[in-house]
């Protein structure tokens, strides 16, 4: 009886160690690119959070601040108390150095404001809304009303979370063409040796025309330990600098800054007050 063998052919241990290579190679590719669209995915979660934070507070601002002044007739300017622009004081409009936020003041009779909207009759006391950024980094809407004897109710209302500064510039028309020639600070405007006060007005402030405004924001989320500066970025602020120069020093947080420009329509002397 005659047997015939046939030879067997196998993988050799080079063969599986080429393949396993390769493999390890392959997954280790999906992998990075898998950590890679994470990270990815994250920070644009991160960026898409504090925007749409300083988008939902300066639509807010906007719409408020445009009411400067609305109703208040020309006489009011005599009276400190019925001005369109507070004083510079505690209280009304206040400026904060470059490390610290400035407080937006603004009264008016007739729109709407952080609360019901505002009706108020021209023997009463306009109501007076203020911007300001609290203790617990807090963009609050603070609205004070006063019923027929003066006596003032106040309500803060807060607009955005995680608001690191509020920085504010006036828009100061020198010429009466109803646009701003230059942009100044709460003091700057208030001392009549940089603004003079026009025929007819009882301060500097009746050149006042618009307002430019800008808040440094932070994220509620951290950033990815790959998407992290190695330092505290340095952001301009109006001019400003905010950022490790400022003693800030977090980079586990996404900080951004956002402006806007109001003009005062109700301010504009070449419109006529609503």
């Amino acid at each position: 009886m005659n047997f015939s063998y046939t030879k067997q052919r196998g993988i050799s241990l080079i063969s599986l160690m080429i393949a396993s290579a390769i493999g390890i190679f392959l997954v280790g590719a999906v992998f990075k690119i898998y950590l890679d669209s994470k990270t990815t995915f994250n920070t644009r979660n991160t960026v898409a959070e504090v925007i749409e934070n300083q988008r939902f507070a300066l639509d807010d601002m906007r719409r408020i601040l445009v009411m400067t002044g609305r109703q208040i007739r020309g006489v009011d300017d005599q009276v400190a108390g019925k001005r369109p622009f507070p004083a510079v004081e505690t209280g009304g409009i206040e400026e904060g150095d470059e490390n610290n936020s400035d407080i937006i003041a603004v009264r008016y009779r007739v729109g709407p404001s952080c609360g019901a909207r505002q009706d108020v009759d021209v023997d009463t006391r306009p109501s007076m809304v203020r911007f300001l950024i609290n203790s617990n980094n807090e963009l609050v809407c603070e609205l004070t009303t006063y019923d027929s004897s003066g006596t003032a109710t106040t309500v803060p209302r807060v607009l955005a979370s995680n608001t690191m500064l509020l920085k504010v510039l006036y828009g100061v028309d020198d010429d009466d063409d109803g646009y701003a020639d230059r942009y100044l600070i709460a003091s700057k405007v208030d001392d009549n040796a940089v603004v003079t006060t026009p025929d007819g007005a009882n301060t500097p402030w009746a050149r006042v025309v618009s307002i430019r405004f800008a808040l440094v924001s932070r994220s509620d989320s951290t950033l990815p330990a790959s998407a992290r500066p190695q330092s505290a970025p340095e952001l301009k602020v109006l001019g400003m600098t905010y950022g490790d120069t400022a003693g800030e020093t977090d980079t586990d947080h996404l900080f951004r800054v956002a402006s806007a420009t109001v003009s005062l329509r109700n301010l504009n002397p070449t419109v006529q007050r609503q």
